[in-house]
């Protein structure tokens, strides 16, 4: 078949892999943001940077993760663009997976208060710059931040997990489409003489 269990095992260990890495990535930008002394302009650079550099790796490393395992194919059945997409797809999804358990996991150590606490922190800041520097009345839209923040529940690992899944599932795919074109392989035909 198409996709066989060579295929799976590989969408499993580079999905694992990708995790993990965007996994410290995601607890290195929650705990600048949240739990850092850093001041607002310096935690927002900071998270900026970070953010920049690990997407740039996500589409480098999907590249050459896709890249080897076209490789690894037969020759004779080539890689198609459907199956670069789905290996793309999957290995986001599973990515996705990992990174939604690693958030619950976080949170859940720091504690949600003190997750909501570093939020409110964090908006009370900009509302305080926004003041200082006569950036317009937005009191009602930090009124309604603050809030949402203080009577929203905190999310099940469900909840995690769907969200991270999705937001990896539609970065993936978008990358991806451009991804499989570049690593499509026809299958080589002999041709007798």
């Amino acid at each position: 078949s198409m996709i066989d269990k060579g295929f799976w095992q590989d969408v499993m260990r580079s999905g694992a892999l990708l995790g993990v890495i965007m996994s410290l990535s995601l607890l290195v930008e929650q705990y600048v943001m949240v739990c850092s002394s850093l001041s607002l302009a310096t935690c927002s650079l900071v998270y900026c940077v970070e953010w920049c550099s690990v997407a740039v790796f996500f589409i480098i490393a999907l590249y050459r993760l896709v890249r080897r395992r076209a490789a690894q194919c037969d020759p004779q059945q080539g890689f198609s663009y459907g199956q670069a997409l789905a290996y793309v797809l999957m290995t986001s999804l599973l990515t996705g997976v990992v990174v939604g358990v690693a958030h619950m996991i976080f949170i859940s150590a720091i504690s949600y208060e003190s997750y909501v606490e570093g939020m409110l922190r964090r908006i009370d800041e900009m509302r305080s710059i926004m003041v200082a520097t006569g950036g317009g009345n937005y009191n009602n839209l930090f009124e309604q931040m603050v809030s949402g923040l203080r009577s929203a529940e905190q999310p099940t690992i469900l909840t995690y997990v769907i969200t991270s899944a999705n937001n990896y599932i539609l970065c993936g795919g978008v990358i991806g489409f451009i991804i499989a074109s570049f690593v499509r392989r026809e299958p080589k035909t002999r041709v007798e003489e």
